[in-house]
């Protein structure tokens, strides 16, 4: 796979990981969540089937593209660009996680995550986010850059 699918898939791991000491930690339990890569390829039948499970909701990671992080640097430098999106029921039962719970504990996963292990690459930057209209779920996003080296 390419590095750009594969930091998607190392956003989901960081999900699908519990905080451990000296992490921040979220207001709930992602690893519970089910957490899809889209792969460019039509995901809607998996999306519902997540949704329709226990908790109500599913977590998909998109690539959207780059820009250049360092135009001056000898091999080429990119900062990945991500969509978080958080999909879910549009009306909860008791059961069920509220989508807005589900993004506050991503973007605590994510803020100062370093993916390459050293703040010399750098660390996730979020940007925007908010809510997405839809007529049949309740939808949120966040975007994100990741550091890459090529």
């Amino acid at each position: 796979m390419s590095h750009l699918i594969d930091h998607a898939d190392l956003i989901r791991t960081r999900l699908l990981t519990a905080p451990v000491a000296g992490e921040l930690a979220t207001s709930l339990d992602l690893t519970r969540t089910e957490v899809l890569v889209d792969r460019q390829k039509s995901i809607l039948a998996d999306v519902q089937k997540a949704v329709g499970k226990a908790g109500g909701s599913a977590i998909v990671i998109l690539w959207q593209g780059f820009q250049v992080a360092d135009k001056n640097a000898s091999t080429p430098r990119i900062a990945a660009r991500y969509t978080i999106t958080v999909w879910s029921k549009p009306v909860m039962t008791g059961s069920d996680i509220p989508a807005d719970l589900v993004m506050e504990s991503i973007l605590q996963r994510l803020w100062q995550w370093v993916p390459a292990g050293s703040h010399a690459y750098g660390e996730v930057t979020l940007l925007n986010g908010g809510l997405v209209p839809d007529p049949k779920y309740l939808i949120y996003d966040c975007e994100l850059t990741i550091p890459v080296s090529l």
